[in-house]
């Protein structure tokens, strides 16, 4: 299988600062909801080998799936394995136009 890894495509978009934070908190948060609290973990989790896969590629996806709906983007959203139809209800009408 096929899993997500940094040195694809999808990981060149720039996003400003203020972005990037609210992208933290946000996969921090959910990280943490599932009863995982430890940094170590999560670095362990989030850490990338040598081909640029991270140590587990559920955090990659579950990442995408954050930026997608901080950032209102579609297109990270079905990244993270969001069908089309739902990624595009997920982000109209919240306050903002998706990120092109």
């Amino acid at each position: 299988m096929h899993y997500l890894r940094l040195d694809d495509r999808l990981f060149d978009r720039a996003v400003t600062l203020r972005d990037a934070y609210k992208i933290l908190v946000e996969f921090v948060g959910q990280y943490n909801a599932r009863g995982e609290s430890s940094t170590a973990a999560l670095m362990t989790d989030i850490g990338v080998s040598g081909d640029g896969t991270p140590s587990d590629p559920a955090q990659i996806y579950d990442f995408l799936h954050v930026a997608g709906t901080t950032l209102r983007d579609d297109s990270l959203l079905v990244a993270s394995g969001m069908p089309a139809n739902k990624a595009l209800n997920a982000t109209v009408g919240r306050g903002r136009p998706p990120a092109r």
